[in-house]
């Protein structure tokens, strides 16, 4: 089961007309931070991620204690949004499971569904 809803991490060159082209690929809408200025994830950020959903720590029954309303803002603190603030748009009460974030990004407010496991409240 995916961790980031509708997030692939790729690895390849980090060329403006290789990163474009991944746009061909039926349902890709963009590269995460642009074909210019592309969001890119160092190999610890990877294994990290990695580590965490072997060890089950986005499992969506797992607690993980963080409660948020809608209209927090919240930090994201691992995989491919790691350190990008972001808006609560769907509040969780239960401590567990996925929220919708808006995140400032491509020009504008994406939603994101995102692990309560990768968010800090501000």
């Amino acid at each position: 089961m995916p961790v980031i809803h509708g997030y692939v991490l790729v690895q390849m060159a980090s060329e403006p007309l290789f990163l474009d082209a991944l746009k061909g690929i039926e349902y890709v809408i963009e590269v995460l931070g642009g074909c210019l200025k592309p969001r890119p994830m160092s190999g610890l950020e990877v294994n990290h991620f990695k580590d965490m959903a072997d060890n089950g720590a986005y499992d969506w029954e797992k607690p993980c204690g963080v409660i948020v309303q809608a209209g927090d803002r919240v930090m994201i603190n691992g995989g491919p949004f790691h350190q990008f603030t972001a808006l609560v748009v769907t509040p969780n009460r239960k401590g567990r499971g996925d929220v919708v974030v808006s995140v400032r990004m491509l020009g504008g407010d994406v939603p994101v569904t995102i692990p309560l496991a990768l968010l800090e409240k501000l």
